[in-house]
């Protein structure tokens, strides 16, 4: 296992830049033996991440997402982010664990349903600003 690496792809904020981008954050992620990585929900949750940023804001069609993927020993952190001038929403994440009964599932706004994907796969999930960016930040340890 690698003790430490970093690399980052910047793609169009557009519908069809979000999979080559999945696909890049993932093949690092399995090339770097990420025990997470052979689960399809986590190319699901980098997938919602990405579309999440595409869906929610269009303000600035000509931006851009740069998309930063580090892993420091066994802590991943995948941050997806815009752009665009605007603050960072405030996000509401279930907690790590937060059980879903079936009848919940009805009851989890639409806007909301991607979080609980996300979590699913990454425990820590946080708004974040980097360098006039903002987005998502999204890390688990292995």
């Amino acid at each position: 296992m690698t003790d430490s690496f970093v690399t980052s792809i910047t793609v169009p904020r557009r519908l069809d830049a979000v999979r080559p981008a999945a696909s890049f954050l993932v093949d690092t992620a399995r090339s770097l033996d990420v025990p997470a990585a052979s689960n399809s929900l986590f190319e699901n949750a980098i997938v919602e991440a990405l579309n999440n940023a595409v869906q929610h804001n269009l303000q600035d069609p000509d931006a851009s997402l740069h998309c930063e993927f580090e892993l420091h020993g066994r802590l991943l952190t995948i941050r997806v982010l815009d752009e665009a001038a605007r603050s960072p929403a405030e996000l509401t994440v279930p907690a790590a664990g937060t059980p879903i009964a079936a009848d919940t599932w009805q009851q989890i706004p639409e806007s909301g349903y991607g979080l609980y994907l996300i979590r699913a796969v990454f425990p820590d999930v946080r708004a974040v600003r980097r360098n006039g960016r903002h987005g998502v930040e999204m890390q688990l340890t292995f």
